[in-house]
């Protein structure tokens, strides 16, 4: 005869441990990784863009930036029936287009949308050796493909009118970056 004594009562699913299959954890994790680096990865494109600018040299941009596509999405910016990943744009930044047009014509994205001058408009909020990364006042995802980035902080409108030229804020330039084969590029500057 088998002497049985009393058998241990099952737990209650609320207390049994949760076991996930060793597989499928190693999954989960590996989802994760890839999922934060890619939430890393444009703000790496941006350390990388800060760091260019700084130190140049100027041609080392290409390498973060298409300077085409920027071309490109001006070019549907101006044409009302084209749809352009470029928002909203200040009367500064129109006007300074409509120059461009009146002494280069046609050819007047190709002439003035260039790498230097996408350094240079950085370079108006670059803060000493930190370069535009402080000056970074807004930067998400508008899609899984698509980034924003608002570098300087807006102009209030309601700014007294008695402030000194010297003193006023360059205004915040605008920037898209989207997902390439070869990770982040920008494609859209604007202010």
């Amino acid at each position: 005869m088998s002497a049985t004594g009393p058998q241990p009562l099952p737990k209650t699913l609320a207390e049994r441990q949760l076991r996930i299959p060793d597989r499928l954890r190693w999954l989960l994790i590996g989802i994760a990784v890839a999922a934060s680096l890619y939430l890393v990865s444009p703000f790496i494109t941006l350390w990388r863009l800060n760091v260019i600018v700084v130190n140049g040299p100027t041609s080392a941009l290409s390498t973060v930036v298409d300077i085409e596509a920027v071309r490109d999405q001006l070019q549907r910016r101006l044409n009302k029936d084209r749809v352009s990943t470029i928002g909203e744009v200040s009367d500064p930044f129109i006007d300074w287009i409509q120059d461009g047009i009146r002494r280069h014509g046609s050819e007047a994205l190709t002439g003035t949308v260039t790498l230097s001058w996408l350094r240079q408009l950085l370079l108006t909020h670059a803060q000493g050796r930190d370069g535009i990364w402080p000056a970074i006042s807004d930067a998400f995802f508008d899609s899984p493909t698509r980034f924003r980035v608002q570098i300087g902080q807006p102009t209030n409108p309601q700014a007294s009118p008695l402030v000194r030229a010297e003193d006023a804020q360059p205004m915040p330039v605008q920037l898209r970056l989207a997902r390439t084969w070869l990770g982040w590029q920008v494609i859209a500057a604007s202010y």
